[in-house]
This record gives C-alpha cells, structure tokens and sequence, in this order.
C-alpha cells in the first residue's frame, strides 16, 4: 500500500499540493484525476522521490523508507528513451540497469505481444508516436515492479493497443501489484479503476471506490434511442437540453419530468431503448470539479 500522508508543495506563491492524503491499495486500480494545473504531476514527482515534498510523508507499506528502485516502475508522460539506438538495446540497457534476469526472453516476450516483434532492430526515433508509447509502457514494466505509477498510459494508442495495455493492467493487478495511473480519457478510467481521487487546486476534491462515488454524487439521466438515429436532430431533443452522444439521447432528470419526456418521445418516434444510464464518472468529474472552484 502506498500512503500520502498530508503531503504539500509550494513554488514562490503557487501551492502545487495542499496538504494531500491518499491511499493506495495493493491488487486494485487507482484513478488520479484532475483538470490541467491540479497537482497530479507535482503529487506523482514526490511520490517518485523527483522533488521532496515540503511537510507531510510518503509511507510504502507502512514504512518511509522507500522501496529499492528496481521495484517501482514509472511511465512519464514525457517519452524519455534514447532516440538513435535500437528497440533491442534501449530496453536491454534498462533491463541490466535493474538486473532483469532472463532479459532477451522477457524483451522479445512483450515486444511480440505489442506487435513490435519485427522491428527489434529499429531505432527508437523511427517508430509512430504509438508505438514509441508501447515500448516506452514496456520499459516501466520489464522488471516487474512491485509499485507502478503511469502518467497518460493511453496516449497516443489505438483502441486494440488500449485494451492491450488494460489487459496486462489487469494481470498484474490480481499478482498484487500497487498501481497508480494519472488520465483525461474518463472512458478509459470507468472501464479500469477500482478507486479514484480527484485534485483540484492542489487539494483533494474526493477520493473512494469508483462504484460508490459514482452512487453519491451522479446525476440521474434518461437514456433514449429511437430505432432511426437521424431522429436525433428532431427539436425534441433540443427544446429538453438533451446531450446527444454515441447515438443516444442524455436527459437530464428532475422529479417530475422521466414520465413526460418518455411519454413525449414515444409519440413522436418509434424507440429502441429507453433507460436510466448511469451517471458518468466526466459528468462527475465536472459537476465537482466546477462545485469547488466556485
């Protein structure tokens, strides 16, 4: 487990990190969030030990003594790697660094399973942007790191390479490993997370199980879709403030009103479904966020 302890950092009169405190279990997902300037980045830094935090503490596993190097792995969202060597000699230079045993095995192993196999020999400023994020997602977790910490882990990747990189998420989750990962793309937080934290301003907004904070604080919304999707132009949707999205219609509700659009919308169109959607975690994301700036 990972504990921040009231952590803070100022810069001249900026307060990066207010007096933060979080908890991070071994074998779960953990979700950091927040809008651009929030903090993430400044929180992850001293948690990689970059900079020091200027009062509160960082335990591993109850301990301040941090955990050997070869046991955290960490994912910048600035790419890092040596541009003008090889696939094969950035990740087997990384691999000696941290006495990877097995390392050519391991290397090719995980280059196979990105699609990279064929390009062992390429050097690392010749591969797309996607591609380098792979290698790069593959150089954090070579050495099996006990505590892993990936900033944007999504960029750049195709959807296939996003459920991919969620699947070996996923594998080492249930092999107990602490992980934490900082996005934007909510989607990719709600398919994933256990937990999540949301910073604003430096302080921490909220922090829970992603299940139960969506159950305090969504927003209940209607979900339509007609059988002809080019209904979605009608008035109807415009007149009732409905967020039209992915081919379906978002109400949303107030007390009074499920009943008289469902009516409303059944005489107007033929309907394919008509549900109550669950909050999302971006409406979530936006409602507290807005909430604690005001």
């Amino acid at each position: 487990m990972i504990e921040l302890l009231e952590i803070s950092k100022q810069y001249d009169s900026i307060k990066a990190v207010d007096a933060l405190s979080l908890q991070v279990h071994r074998g779960r997902i953990f979700g950091f969030l927040g809008p651009n300037g929030a903090g993430k980045t400044t929180a992850i830094r001293m948690l990689m030990n970059i900079i020091h935090p200027d009062s509160g503490s960082i335990l591993f596993d109850g301990s301040e003594q941090r955990p050997p190097a070869n046991q955290i792995g960490y994912l910048p969202e600035e790419r890092g790697l040596y541009q003008k060597i090889s696939i094969h000699e950035t990740l087997l230079y990384f691999a000696h660094l941290r006495n990877v045993k097995d390392a050519d095995h391991k290397i090719k192993t995980y280059l196979d399973r990105f699609a990279l196999g064929d390009r062992l020999q390429s050097k690392v400023n010749e591969l797309s942007k996607g591609n380098q994020q792979k290698l790069q997602f593959i150089n954090t977790i070579l050495h099996d790191p006990q505590y892993v910490l990936l900033d944007e882990p999504f960029s750049g990747l195709d959807p296939v390479n996003q459920l991919l990189l969620k699947e070996i998420l996923e594998e080492m989750k249930a092999a107990g490993k602490t992980i934490i990962f900082s996005s934007h793309q909510m989607d990719q937080v709600e398919k994933i997370c256990d937990d999540v934290a949301l910073i604003n301003q430096g302080k921490l907004v909220m922090s829970g199980k992603l299940s139960e904070i969506k159950k305090a604080y969504g927003i209940a919304q209607l979900q339509i879709i007609p059988e002809d999707l080019s209904d979605l132009e009608h008035s109807f949707f415009k007149v009732n403030d409905a967020e039209i999205r992915s081919g379906s219609a978002f109400f949303h509700l107030d007390d009074h009103n499920k009943q008289k659009l469902i009516a409303e919308a059944n005489a107007l169109f033929d309907l394919r479904t008509v549900r109550m959607a669950e909050p999302g975690l971006e409406d979530i994301f936006i409602q507290l966020v807005n909430g604690n700036a005001a």
